[in-house]
């Protein structure tokens, strides 16, 4: 490997995360991984060192003084002024915001959601079963699912699902580009102006719920600005349904891609979904990686990096580090998680993700619910999905799924939800 320190000399990456949509990319990442595990990358001007090895990106993790999330774990950079709230700020204000919302989304506090999780389940699979034996998995169940449950937890109308989830999928189109489009700064202004119009009548009407307490809290002398409310707001709405959903079409790809491993889950659900929830975060991570912003000079894997440069940490690679996981590149549903290192798909050191108790417990019952509620579920007869291409998220395009015979009972305890 060539070190390039600032030059300009042309990547020896395998995988250029920003361009490359191969469904099948482990083999260039593993190469990179052994032969590059950093290397500047500079996609039309657009430059970033591309980290893939695993004590390279838990060092960048830790170190948030010299690796800055306020300078943007996107590629278009930092958030606007007035809106770097929880993984677009640091320490001190991102300890705030993390300190306000971290009770809702605990462990026990996602335990005790655990019934209302299972009959949203249960109610979409029962619209799916209402219109036919096919259906497109991200939009039927993977997006409702989780913005169903977040739109519970923040107080906002559910009946306003299908707006947010729009909203959503239109600002994870753009969340690759290296620049704000137009189009991204129209939804953050549909976001924003809907989410005042839910303070506004907060403010008529008070209540006790996590929107109310986002608007109202302090601690210590601080608080926030309505502009820093209502993009912490966005940010739980917006993540609430994005990486979930990602997170469940995902797995249930590998699942129909590997029918020995399929077959190990419908012999015990149970047991085994949360194994295989784990696994597939793991071996197909929603987020490719995150940026991290050089705040002082300093030294990374052998090359010199200035102030104002950016690192791409590569979570993928990470988590398919055969130093860490046994036989990395196959899906292993039943992969014994009580004995090996955690993966990266939530991040690693202070910005883990505040949500990742929910996620893993709307994706374990979707999972459950789906292969047990839908007798012979499968990939769409013929389908083969298209992988999108972009540096942030690692998803398919759509996933068409299909079903016969009769549905199995609802798995919560009380019809309808």
């Amino acid at each position: 490997m060539i070190l390039i320190g600032y030059g300009g000399a042309a990547s020896m990456v395998e995988f250029n995360a920003f361009v490359d949509n191969s469904p099948d990319p482990w083999p260039l990442i593993a190469t990179d991984r052994q032969s590059c595990p950093i290397d500047r990358v500079d996609v039309d001007g657009f430059a970033y060192y591309q980290v893939s090895d695993t004590d390279l990106i838990q060092y960048v993790n830790r170190n948030h003084r010299i690796y800055s999330n306020m300078m943007g774990v996107i590629p278009r950079g930092p958030e606007p002024e007035g809106q770097r709230v929880l993984e677009f700020a640091d320490p001190p204000e991102h300890t705030f915001h993390r300190k306000l919302v971290a009770k809702a989304f605990s462990m026990s506090k996602i335990e005790e959601r655990s019934e209302q999780i299972q009959a949203v389940a249960d109610d979409l699979v029962d619209d799916i079963v209402a219109k036919g034996e096919e259906f497109e998995l991200r939009r039927a169940f993977g997006r409702p699912l989780p913005s169903t449950i977040v739109a519970e937890i923040l107080g906002i109308p559910v009946s306003d699902r299908e707006f947010f989830m729009d909203l959503s999928e239109r600002a994870e189109a753009a969340v690759s580009e290296p620049t704000a489009t137009e189009e991204y700064q129209l939804v953050y202004r549909e976001f924003v102006d809907y989410i005042y119009e839910q303070f506004d009548e907060r403010e008529r009407h008070p209540t006790d719920d996590l929107l109310s307490a986002i608007l109202h809290a302090e601690v210590g002398d601080q608080r926030f600005t309505r502009l820093e409310g209502a993009a912490l707001v966005r940010l739980l709405l917006g993540a609430g349904n994005g990486t979930t959903s990602i997170a469940i079409s995902n797995t249930v790809w590998l699942l129909e891609s590997n029918p020995t491993e399929k077959a190990t889950l419908l012999a015990d659900p149970e047991r085994v979904a949360p194994t295989a929830v784990e696994e597939g975060l793991r071996f197909d991570c929603p987020v490719l990686g995150n940026f991290r912003g050089v705040i002082e000079e300093t030294d990374l894997g052998g090359y010199r990096l200035a102030p104002g440069e950016r690192v791409f940490q590569l979570y993928t690679a990470a988590n398919h580090d055969p130093a860490r996981y046994e036989d990395p590149d196959h899906f292993i549903a039943d992969r014994d998680w009580s004995a090996i290192p955690p993966h990266f798909a939530f991040g690693h050191g202070i910005h883990y993700c505040i949500g990742a108790h929910l996620a893993r417990a709307e994706t374990t019952v979707g999972l459950k619910t789906l292969y047990t509620r839908l007798p012979n579920l499968r990939v769409r007869d013929g389908f083969v999905p298209e992988q999108l291409p972009g540096i942030v998220f690692r998803t398919w395009k759509e996933l068409f799924m299909q079903f016969d015979g009769p549905t199995r009972p609802r798995l919560s305890l009380q019809h309808g939800s």
